[in-house]
């Protein structure tokens, strides 16, 4: 959920995020009969607000967090700041975390409603993500961009060929913030702000089957990564919960023989 503006009686909350995502830049506050006041909003790595400053540089919110997402101690709290985790809006009334679709209990780290789109997000229906404790990478082998590269964005030229595929397909309608694409998981319509550049072919069952045997990020990898033919615009909850499915690690480098194996594949 990106919140766009709030409204009570003589204030009103006007947010700002970076493009593209649900990272929160900054806010305008409007109180009936005063000039209206900025603040920014200084995140972690996920998009969580840590902090909210004024147009001075002075802290007048400030907050640290548990695990899932429930504030461990509130340092600062001159002014209330709601966001909590990307997509999520504190409700004080009921200490629930709002996104868009159902509650999240930051407390005990799960959604209190199950998961609208059922089991193809996964077999537990009201889990929030993977727990860290679960999914361990103790190699550090694991990463895609060390073996693939980055995977292109919307805006790119490939994101772009992709765009212009769909549109053909009927698949993409509007233009600029209006745009909108077909979901090919539940058929429905969706934001392109929401959309993933999602693998046709999994990224994981390509590299071990074969372009792991070309080398990490190699000419012929990247050509795959950079190929519009391999992607589709997908909604991120659908894209992201079908990688976690695939129960698929990235074998080492180390683990392919070479080049002679590749006309095996």
């Amino acid at each position: 959920m990106r919140m766009l503006r709030e409204e009570t009686p003589g204030h009103s909350i006007l947010y700002l995020y970076e493009p593209g995502s649900y990272a929160p830049l900054a806010r305008v506050d409007q109180v009936e009969g005063e000039r209206q006041k900025v603040y920014y909003f200084h995140t972690d790595q996920i998009g969580t607000p840590l902090e909210l400053t004024d147009s001075d540089g002075k802290i007048v919110w400030q907050a640290t967090y548990r695990s899932w997402g429930a504030i461990e101690n509130l340092v600062v709290n001159q002014v209330e700041q709601n966001l909590r985790f990307q997509g999520q809006y504190f409700d004080s009334a009921t200490g629930l975390h709002y996104n868009t679709l159902r509650f999240y209990d930051a407390e005990v780290g799960r959604f209190i409603s199950h998961d609208p789109i059922s089991l193809l997000g996964g077999i537990n229906l009201y889990a929030f993500a993977p727990n860290s404790t679960g999914w361990i990478d103790p190699w550090g082998l694991s990463c895609r961009t060390e073996y693939l590269g980055r995977t292109p964005g919307k805006s790119s030229k490939t994101g772009r060929e992709v765009i212009e595929a769909m549109r053909k397909e009927g698949r993409i309608r509007g233009r600029g913030n209006e745009m909108e694409f077909k979901s090919s998981t539940d058929k429905q319509w969706y934001s392109v702000a929401e959309a993933d550049m999602a693998h046709k072919y999994d990224a994981v069952t390509y590299w071990n089957d074969r372009g792991g045997f070309f080398g990490a990020k190699s000419k012929e990898v990247r050509k795959w990564m950079l190929d519009s033919k391999n992607y589709e615009l997908e909604h991120f909850s659908f894209n992201r919960s079908a990688g976690a499915r695939l129960n698929q690690f990235y074998r080492s480098p180390d683990n392919f023989i070479g080049p002679h194996e590749y006309f095996s594949y």
